[in-house]
């Protein structure tokens, strides 16, 4: 598997993939549409678009997306449904952590979801992302969690 960074070949991928999910789980929200509309915007201005390439695919997606307090988010994580038990997001979300805390100098990021999606869930748990909310959330309509994870120097 390889890595790629705001590679415009992925991006395309990056809003299928995504909006496949949140019709599936959710409804489509307008910073959705936005997304599928103009994924370029998650690559622009310190942004990144990561994509997880396997045999010339692209097996899965995240961005990494600073906010309007200047805060760091992994946001819009998706690995396609065919490479989906393969540890594909483990090692994208590894990847995100390991470029966020070694090339950018973050100490940490966070991330917003919903517990509906349990599998993703499950995944931050294992990989020490910590809750800090539950609940409605007062920026995103369907999100019901959020967590983050403190960006520790590898062993």
């Amino acid at each position: 598997m390889d890595i790629r960074r705001n590679d415009p070949r992925d991006f395309r991928a990056f809003a299928e993939l995504n909006i496949a999910w949140i019709k599936d789980l959710h409804h489509v929200e307008a910073s959705d549409q936005k997304m599928y509309d103009q994924p370029e915007i998650y690559a622009r201005d310190g942004n990144s678009i990561f994509a997880a390439i396997v045999n010339e695919e692209v097996a899965g997606v995240a961005a990494l997306k600073q906010d309007s307090e200047g805060e760091w988010e992994l946001t819009k994580m998706a690995v396609d449904p065919k490479f989906q038990g393969q540890g594909i997001g483990m090692s994208l979300m590894n990847w995100v952590e390991a470029y966020a805390r070694d090339e950018m100098g973050l100490k940490k990021i966070y991330l917003i979801s919903n517990t509906i999606n349990a599998a993703a869930i499950r995944l931050y748990k294992r990989c020490d992302w910590v809750v800090t909310h539950e609940g409605p959330h007062p920026r995103y309509a369907r999100a019901d969690i959020a967590m983050e994870k403190t960006l520790k120097e590898p062993n």
